[in-house]
């Protein structure tokens, strides 16, 4: 059996006002035929299909068109939700969806809903996944009267083990019926202790629900595909507990970082692992310095350098960085003169301002809308704008604030999939 691990498309991502929507489309083509060339049996997306809880209808199109297309190429096609996700919106289609052999899982329910098994063609199991979504806390515990914040946090980590073990536990039932060698591939949405993380994962991890221990997943998991981070990488060093990370650059700080997604085969129960490269599909730098510094970076003719042949687009996607210790209140109408006198196509999507502390769009893009930005990070920005404006001092108070608003938000989100 041959399955592959992705995650974390962001599909209708808007990036400081440019849409993602040109790179998204490649990186799906790309995926089909990769598909295709090598075989691959099952297809695991671990989350973050969607940008957004409420998802553009370009970005509809997008999902729908590759899961139509993919029904004939995958014996089995598993998506979960991810953090960023609407759990109802996703979960809405899944009976018509489960007719073409995919199956989602937006909304954590009883353990042994959660179980794909994989058939051969002999109607024979060949391979079980447990497809655990992301899961929120009003998924795991029924919170109490007087609860601290601490006892709140250790509640929802309790929840979280319980119920991996709990799915595995229905999933070793089925395996022992079938009398057969069957690996156990386990999904997951979350944050593990001592993942890298990028600019894009902003959300906040409460106390210790940002460090989850490798000890939470049962020692039944043959492979664990995990989505929300990223960056590619092993989850306490081990190779078969992956994060196969975001398949397009998220943000700048993930600009030049190789890009894959994880092919594994199983013999029997043992899994092969080997990470495949994405093409780069678009080509973003980050520039930092003073205003010479930048303007020698910005007119440097080896900026165009290694374009590579999957480029979507011609411009090149930057990020400038003014670092300089005189003060620039007119940077953005310099970065644009020194833009002028370049000889290749640059869109300057942003522009920080170290000296004046500050990040501002340059003039010819898109203002941040508030529609484009995470709720946590709006309500923590309010909180410091409390703290800064009011001098009112919330320190004590703010990790209960940010539990209190993360459950509203969850609620919010599995009523009606938007906040």
């Amino acid at each position: 059996m041959r399955l592959l691990h992705t995650s974390d498309w962001h599909l209708g991502q808007i990036w400081n006002g440019r849409s993602r929507k040109t790179e998204s489309a490649a990186f799906l083509n790309w995926l089909l035929e990769l598909l295709k060339s090598q075989s691959v049996d099952v297809l695991i997306v671990a989350g973050d299909i969607f940008d957004t809880g409420t998802p553009s209808p370009e970005a509809q199109t997008l999902y729908y068109h590759f899961l139509q297309q993919v029904s004939s190429v995958c014996r089995a096609t598993v998506i979960i939700a991810g953090n960023h996700d609407s759990p109802s919106f996703l979960d809405a289609p899944k009976i018509l969806l489960r007719e073409l052999n995919i199956y989602v899982v937006g909304i954590a329910g009883e353990p042994a809903e959660e179980i794909v098994t994989v058939n051969d063609s002999n109607q024979e199991p060949v391979m079980m996944i447990a497809a655990v979504p992301f899961l929120r806390d009003r998924d795991l515990r029924i919170s109490g009267t007087g609860e601290s914040a601490e006892e709140k946090e250790n509640q929802s980590i309790a929840g979280i083990r319980r119920h991996y073990q709990l799915v595995c536990d229905a999933a070793e039932i089925l395996r022992c019926k079938a009398n057969r060698a069957i690996p156990l591939v386990v999904t997951g949405h979350l944050f593990v202790a001592g993942g890298k993380t990028s600019e894009k994962v902003r959300e906040i991890h409460v106390g210790t629900l940002g460090q989850l221990g490798n000890d939470i997943f049962p020692n039944e998991i043959d492979y664990l595909a995990l989505g929300h981070l990223h960056i590619p990488q092993t989850v306490a060093h081990q190779e078969t507990r992956r994060y196969s990370g975001s398949p397009v650059p998220m943000s700048f700080d993930e600009a030049g970082q190789e890009k894959i997604v994880l092919q594994i085969d199983f013999d029997a129960r043992t899994p092969m692992v080997k990470p495949i490269p994405v093409p780069v599909f678009s080509k973003i730098v980050r520039v930092e310095g003073n205003l010479e510094e930048i303007r020698k970076k910005l007119t440097d003719p080896s900026i165009g350098n290694n374009k590579p042949e999957t480029l979507v687009k011609s411009e090149i996607i930057v990020e400038v960085i003014y670092t300089g210790t005189q003060p620039e209140p007119d940077l953005n109408r310099k970065i644009n003169e020194i833009i002028s006198e370049t000889k290749e196509t640059i869109d300057v999507i942003r522009i920080r301002n170290n000296r004046m502390i500050t990040a501002t769009p340059i003039q010819t893009s898109t203002p941040e809308k508030l529609e484009e930005l995470n709720p946590i990070i709006i309500f923590e920005r309010l909180l410091e704008n409390i703290q800064k404006k009011e001098g009112i001092d919330i320190s004590e108070q703010k990790n209960e604030l940010m539990i209190a608003y993360k459950e509203i938000l969850d609620e919010c989100l599995n009523r009606n999939g938007q906040v």
